[in-house]
């Protein structure tokens, strides 16, 4: 009967801590994360909760990391340790998920990662977890991508690649990098860009003059914004802008740049699109809209796919053991195209 007593306290709340960049120049991404969190939190809740925990409700905590490395650890530490969380979802972005992810890691607590960068998860880590692509294979969609349709148009024979100085803008500018080397297309230059820089005229001016068939730009929402309208200043029209990701499928991007958006190329895990063949998707997304004001976006809609990786785990372990939670994530084979983590 003692022995129960803290399974008991445990089903009475489910505490996940969340850590995204809720201020600071990424705070975009960390608003509709908690917006996406905070939907699909509530319709577990308001359906009964994690029903073998005997209805234990979610609570979602949520901590700043401003996208900061020092402040995503500091912040994780707090969420451990002070709130006694049972599990993490984070960072984002890369650079904050790496060593915050280490922090999960020696409390043995569950981390599920968003954020892309190889490494993340080739630390022999028992408790952390990726869902969706790594680095390796959003680059070789994207690279791959452009190089069939350049074969069904204007071919492309040589690149530059914009890519911010995060781990994130590193790890997948030099993944691209190799992509195109290999396929013979001719890359003039890399450049790692200062992260949230004020200014890249200079950037841009340098690739116009090489006249690159083909430019790429790995950025976040400032950052894409500013080399969108200071291509389109500089007059420099490639035959293809394509981007990794991050800033560039933002709702802010669209708004932000207008009709300059039209025609970047962009390999994603996440489009509303998919509703099309998924009809529970485009629901969600609808749902999404009508609250928000804005549909789900990749990091988002991957944040909402690992909360209900969780709550799957939960429900099989029927404890909030961190040793049993793991190891039920460990076992998770989802396959239902119908499931909510799909």
């Amino acid at each position: 009967v003692l022995g129960s007593a803290p399974m008991a306290f445990a089903a009475e709340e489910i505490r996940v801590g969340v850590i995204s960049p809720m201020t600071g120049p990424a705070a975009k991404f960390g608003q509709i994360q908690k917006n996406t969190l905070t939907l699909t939190s509530e319709d577990v809740n308001n359906a009964g909760g994690i029903k073998s925990l005997g209805g234990a409700k979610v609570r979602l905590i949520f901590g700043d990391s401003r996208g900061e490395p020092d402040i995503g650890v500091t912040e994780t530490e707090r969420l451990i340790t002070k709130e006694k969380v049972h599990a993490l979802i984070g960072a984002f972005q890369s650079g904050v998920g790496f060593p915050s992810s280490a922090v999960a890691e020696r409390h043995q607590i569950v981390w599920l990662n968003y954020g892309t960068v190889d490494k993340i998860t080739q630390r022999g880590f028992k408790y952390l977890f990726r869902a969706h692509a790594n680095d390796t294979i959003k680059a070789r969609t994207l690279i791959e991508g452009l190089a069939a349709l350049s074969k069904r148009g204007t071919p492309l024979k040589t690149a530059v690649i914009f890519s911010e100085n995060t781990e994130w803008g590193k790890s997948v500018g030099d993944k691209q990098k190799i992509f195109l080397e290999g396929l013979g297309i001719k890359l003039h230059f890399v450049e790692h860009y200062p992260y949230a820089a004020a200014d890249l005229t200079s950037m841009v001016v340098k690739a116009k003059g090489l006249k690159p068939d083909l430019i790429v730009a790995n950025s976040y929402l400032g950052d894409a914004l500013l080399i969108t309208r200071q291509m389109s200043e500089q007059e420099v029209r490639p035959v293809a802008y394509a981007a990794g990701g991050a800033g560039h499928l933002q709702p802010d991007f669209l708004k932000g740049v207008g009709r300059m958006s039209e025609g970047i190329l962009v390999a994603t895990m996440w489009e509303a699109a998919v509703g099309k063949a998924v009809p529970w998707i485009a629901k969600e997304n609808e749902r999404h809209v009508a609250r928000f004001g804005m549909p789900m976006t990749e990091d988002s809609a991957g944040y909402y796919q690992l909360f209900q990786i969780l709550v799957d785990a939960l429900e099989r372990a029927k404890t909030t053991s961190s040793d049993k939670l793991r190891d039920a994530i460990a076992a998770t084979n989802i396959s239902d195209i119908n499931h909510k983590a799909m």
